[in-house]
């Protein structure tokens, strides 16, 4: 009985003993990584240096001390947009003098990166090829402060947004682009392709969904579900929500928030759904005259492919409400 009571004894005070000398190991492990990230960056090496201090943050998230010293990296590799984003982590959690010394220094090479529209552009769009988002997001950010009704500011900041897989700020910014310069097919081109993205994302989402749902329930049941939700989209729901897009359309149209509406109307015509795109211009017509109703399509439709079709269907719909067709 003492026996087993001893050993009871042991491995209770083994347990309470292991989370300190868990806590020692890892402490030992973080100052190891941190005295190695110091070597190689004293020796210039810092390609090296990024590599090792990125899988060395990823174990160690809460070290301000290495998030400190990748910055210090990213800033000698001149990535000052993701040396101001790990600088402001790492000191948000601790003060460092000598880290707010080089925030400051950050903070003024991003400025005279932006001393012109010119200069700034074009940091804008080679940060962007070299995949350094934070750097050309940064960037154009502080430019746009500077130059806010540059048209291809706003277009290359959207550029950097939609590479940064940021896509509903990068729709706003081309949109803004497109107000500034509604014949921009640059920026109509690029919200084209975030559509494209949003709906490859959606794709993917729902295909991994059906994946799951098979190892679950095999593939009869959901082959079956998958067929049966598509009949009650199609039959049932579309309707539904075809009527519900209609009326905020038109209420965002009534508004002066012609971009909605434009979507839509764009949307009925790659699906062919004529009877709904001729009332919706009808609609139009009823509000504004011909001729603001032609610049509102040519300002705000985003596929200049279906801008004439578009045009030539509000032109019957004018004709057949003026009884001149």
């Amino acid at each position: 009985m003492n026996a087993s009571l001893s050993i009871v004894a042991l491995t209770i005070s083994l347990a309470l003993m292991l989370p300190n000398s868990v806590l020692g190991a890892q402490a030992q492990d973080e100052a190891t990584m941190v005295a190695k990230a110091r070597t190689l960056i004293n020796a210039g090496s810092y390609d090296a240096a990024l590599k090792f201090l990125q899988g060395s943050t990823q174990q160690f998230e809460e070290s301000p001390e290495l998030l400190g010293l990748q910055a210090t990296v990213q800033y000698q590799l001149k990535n000052f947009g993701e040396a101001k984003q790990l600088l402001q982590q790492s000191l948000a959690m601790s003060d460092n003098p000598r880290l707010e010394v080089l925030l400051s220094n950050v903070m003024q090479r991003l400025e005279k990166l932006t001393v012109n529209k010119t200069m700034a552009v074009i940091v804008l769009q080679k940060e962007t090829d070299a995949g350094n988002y934070a750097t050309a997001i940064a960037v154009a950010r502080l430019a746009i402060r500077k130059f806010p009704n540059d048209e291809l500011l706003y277009t290359a900041y959207g550029r950097a947004l939609l590479e940064a897989s940021l896509l509903d700020e990068a729709e706003i910014a081309l949109r803004t682009a497109l107000q500034l310069n509604p014949k921009n097919v640059e920026a109509r081109k690029l919200i084209e392709e975030i559509r494209a993205t949003g709906e490859a994302q959606t794709s993917e989402e729902m295909a991994e969904w059906i994946s799951i749902a098979k190892d679950k329930v095999g593939d009869f049941i959901v082959t079956f579900l998958a067929l049966f939700a598509a009949f009650l989209t199609s039959s049932l729901l579309a309707p539904v929500a075809l009527h519900f897009k209609l009326s905020n359309a038109r209420k965002a149209f009534e508004e002066g928030k012609y971009d909605d509406f434009t979507d839509l109307i764009e949307g009925l015509l790659d699906e062919e759904n004529f009877v709904p795109l001729r009332a919706n211009f009808r609609f139009m017509l009823a509000k504004k005259t011909y001729t603001e109703a032609q610049q509102i399509l040519n300002k705000y439709v985003n596929t200049l492919e279906r801008l004439p079709t578009l045009l030539r269907i509000l032109e019957r719909e004018h004709e057949k409400l003026n009884g001149t067709e």
